[in-house]
């Protein structure tokens, strides 16, 4: 078996983008209980709520109701029990998130949890990257490999890692103004007291590649 000569190439790049929009996850305490499309109809804080939406160009359409707590008194249900409603507001440009904040904000029953950022180009960006992150490798290898007066015959193995995908991009939320920062973002995320409202997250990828390569060439000094 004849034994493989291989040149070990190690390539990596990176880099940022900006979130394109987020989701808005709010809690609002109701005085009376609904479920379904009710809670849009009849629920006095849901309506006002995603009546203040709308003049935010948020559409009906992008908020959604994904539970209703009861809260009952005495373990009794009657029409006067509260409620309180978990909604998801889809606020797809990052240009409207100050405005829609501060109408979250002035609704006095609506608080908002957590904001998670939405990042419309982070799988093109990786695959993007990938490849110009393997042609890199595959250049650096035929450096080498001139260098050292040898022919590139071919890949042997090749793998590659990324990162930046499955961070944590979600920021949780308190009743107070909020200053953070992603684990591995330098961005500020959030703050809420001044409303700076930006978010990127950094892309990277790392590969690996085993080049196989020949014997010396002839004309090789």
């Amino acid at each position: 078996m004849d034994t493989l000569h291989l040149i070990t190439i190690h390539e990596s790049a990176a880099t940022d983008i900006l979130a394109s929009g987020a989701k808005i996850s709010v809690r609002i305490a109701g005085q009376s209980f609904f479920t379904g499309n009710e809670a849009f109809k009849k629920a006095a804080e849901v309506v006002a709520f995603v009546a203040a939406l709308n003049e935010c160009s948020i559409s009906a359409e992008k908020i959604h109701l994904n539970n209703v707590v009861l809260e009952v008194e005495s373990g009794l249900l009657t029409k006067s029990s509260s409620a309180t409603y978990h909604l998801l507001v889809e606020c797809d440009s990052i240009e409207l998130l100050g405005k829609v904040l501060t109408a979250i904000a002035s609704q006095k029953n609506a608080e908002t949890q957590q904001i998670t950022w939405e990042y419309t180009d982070l799988e093109k960006t990786r695959r993007d990257l990938t490849q110009a992150t393997v042609r890199a490798a595959k250049q650096s290898a035929q450096d080498v490999a001139n260098a050292l007066a040898v022919s590139l015959q071919g890949v042997h193995k090749l793998s590659f890692h990324t990162e930046g995908l499955n961070q944590d991009l979600s920021v949780p939320m308190g009743t107070s103004s909020y200053v953070g920062r992603s684990r591995k973002s330098k961005a500020p995320v959030t703050t809420l007291e001044g409303l700076h409202l930006s978010h990127s997250t950094t892309v990277k990828v790392t590969v690996t590649a085993e080049f196989m390569i020949g014997t010396f060439l002839e004309n090789a000094d």
